[in-house]
């Protein structure tokens, strides 16, 4: 009786060994499971910070060319108003210029000559010989031509594919002339150029 007790204590305290040791390795195990799930936090925490750190340096990028390219865009309207500018100036000098050379002729003929080709506008002479007094008809409205009437440049404006032109006149014309240039061809040629589309008269001022 006494032998099966100590037997008996044996195998209880041979499954609490083999218990206390399964319970190490599970223990163990456990740590170990641990350790690694650390492992991969700390990985997936680095790759955040790093997907981070390259999404806040093309962000950084993409501010810095925008203003680049608000910059550039800046520049390229400024050379563009420029160049347009350039171009108004110049088709500017050269209708000027097409009235200077109008207000220079002493014939009616060579007047004649300035005057756009456009449809309800033509020219009449007190008779067949072409003598004066004589002139030009805009849309039904007739303008006497006379010579060296025209004086000085006054005021302009520029005014999508027409330009104003205002000049003063002679003393003894009553009214100031504005003539209103367009791109066309003449009457006698087919050259397009700056012509007189229209004259019109204006209050006489300073």
């Amino acid at each position: 009786m006494k032998k099966n007790y100590k037997t008996y204590a044996f195998a209880v305290l041979l499954i609490i060994a083999v218990l206390a040791i399964m319970d190490g390795l599970n223990n163990s195990n456990a740590a170990e499971e641990l350790r690694k799930e650390k492992d991969r936090s700390a990985e997936e925490a680095a790759s955040l910070n790093k997907e981070y750190e390259i999404k806040a340096r093309m962000l950084d990028e993409a501010r810095k060319e925008n203003k680049d390219l608000e910059v550039s865009l800046s520049e390229l309207e400024k050379e563009i108003e420029s160049l347009r500018s350039a171009v108004e100036y110049k088709e500017f000098a050269a209708a000027v210029k097409t009235i200077d050379s109008y207000r220079a002729v002493q014939s009616f003929d060579e007047a004649n000559r300035f005057i756009a080709l456009k449809e309800g506008t033509g020219s009449y002479t007190i008779d067949s010989e072409g003598n004066c007094p004589c002139g030009f008809g805009f849309n039904e409205k007739g303008f006497e031509w006379v010579p060296n009437a025209v004086l000085d440049l006054k005021e302009f404006r520029i005014e999508k594919d027409k330009i104003h032109l205002i000049y003063h006149t002679a003393e003894d014309v009553k009214q100031d002339y504005q003539f209103v240039m367009v791109k066309s061809p003449g009457r006698f040629d087919r050259e397009k150029k700056w012509r007189i589309d229209e004259i019109t008269l204006v209050e006489k001022g300073d």
